[in-house]
């Protein structure tokens, strides 16, 4: 059994009095999720989920490292993949999609969060990560 690990961020910000999350639309597969990308060879988890948001969003955030949830699935016969996602605050509101991987990136209001999101383990995530958020 082979063994992948990705990290990335649940990602928020507050726009006209509502909070709004990031979700991005991959390429192949046109699903909607978090950004995520996989560890790097001596990278610490959230200096992955930095990277990859950076890269697929172009965004800058702030990570709240104590606010985290994972999952575990098998993306493909004999691969078990573990992601760990995090809570971010956008430090930068402009969206920059990485044209390779992303085919859209996009602000949705926090109600429509789970109507957005294909997948019943990322709807799981985005529950569990922003109950725990503190809003000011």
């Amino acid at each position: 059994m082979t063994k992948e690990k990705s990290c990335g961020a649940v990602i928020f910000r507050k726009h006209q009095d509502k909070y709004q999350y990031c979700l991005v639309q991959q390429r192949f597969g046109l699903h909607y999720g978090f950004p995520k990308g996989h560890v790097e060879h001596n990278e610490s988890e959230i200096m992955t989920a930095y990277r990859e948001v950076k890269e697929e969003t172009g965004l800058d955030i702030k990570i709240f490292g104590n606010v985290r949830a994972q999952t575990r699935y098998s993306p493909r016969p004999g691969v078990i993949k573990d992601v760990i996602y995090f809570l971010a605050e956008a430090k930068s509101n402009i969206l920059n999609k990485q044209e390779e991987e992303i085919a859209e990136a996009l602000w949705v209001d926090e109600e429509e969060v789970l109507d957005t999101l294909t997948h019943a383990t990322d709807k799981k995530i985005f529950k569990t990560i922003s109950s725990k958020a503190k809003y000011d």
